[in-house]
């Protein structure tokens, strides 16, 4: 995993990679700004949400809750104030999850545009004359990120009950969000870059390598503007493994044909 997180960072001698990492940063920085929050905020701000009954019922339990707690001799008004930080963190940490994860959306998505372009980059440098073949079209894993999207995103609706635990909720959240981003980085990669039965070998979640590297990868996601970045490192990482791989590959059957003859 190490070797292949150094390999990814030493690609960026390649000045051309550098255009690539800023183009997904400047785009999704405009489509997060115009599509993303704003939409959010109009939302949050509008008055279906502030007049419906749900916001209403929630307002009204918050405000019992409240002044059930000032009611306790003593320390009511510290548990008013420990619980209201409670609940600010909670929130707080939750929001940065899905704040990054919207963003972590758009930068995979102008990512993926440039995929062939960052691959091709990385063979031309490091593994040059290394054939590959792809395999599948768009539409197929246009329909297989979104079945895949769809299937967590009712898991996620269904798991909303965890947002109160604390820890575990992050913990959950970010297990949900990451399992997203490594079936389309492996699927986006592995489709230029492996035929299928290929692909099919070297998908699994126990191939450790690249499922940890992606781990770290996604987890600096966390960070305020690491995830404009992200995809582009995943794609140069899995380029990397699926290259080294592939260059191994071809010279054992070159070996195997010199014996032979």
């Amino acid at each position: 995993m190490w070797d292949l997180l150094f390999k990814t960072a030493m690609s960026f001698r390649d000045a051309k990679l550098w255009l690539w990492l800023m183009l997904p940063f400047v785009l999704a920085m405009v489509l997060v700004s115009l599509l993303g929050y704003g939409s959010i905020a109009y939302v949050l701000n509008s008055d279906w949400l502030l007049s419906s009954a749900w916001f209403v019922e929630v307002n009204q339990q918050v405000d019992e809750v409240e002044s059930w707690l000032l009611g306790v001799p003593l320390i009511g008004a510290g548990l008013v104030w420990f619980f209201t930080l409670l609940f600010g963190v909670i929130i707080g940490l939750v929001t940065l999850i899905l704040g990054s994860y919207l963003v972590l959306l758009f930068a995979m998505f102008i990512t993926g545009f440039l995929t062939d372009i960052l691959i091709k980059t990385v063979r031309n440098k490091d593994y040059p004359g290394v054939i590959y073949q792809g395999h599948g079209s768009v539409w197929g894993m246009l329909l297989k990120v979104g079945g895949y999207g769809l299937g967590l995103l009712l898991l996620f609706i269904l798991t909303l009950p965890i947002l109160l635990i604390p820890l575990v909720n992050i913990v959950w959240f970010w297990m949900l969000g990451f399992l997203f981003f490594r079936y389309v980085m492996v699927l986006d990669v592995g489709q230029v870059l492996l035929s299928h039965p290929q692909h099919q070998a070297s998908k699994s979640f126990q191939n450790w390598t690249p499922t940890l590297t992606l781990g770290v990868l996604y987890s600096l996601t966390l960070l305020p503007f690491v995830s404009f970045f992200v995809p582009v490192w995943a794609v140069i990482a899995l380029a990397h493994y699926h290259l080294a791989r592939l260059q191994a590959e071809s010279g054992e059957v070159l070996v195997k044909e010199m014996s032979t003859s």
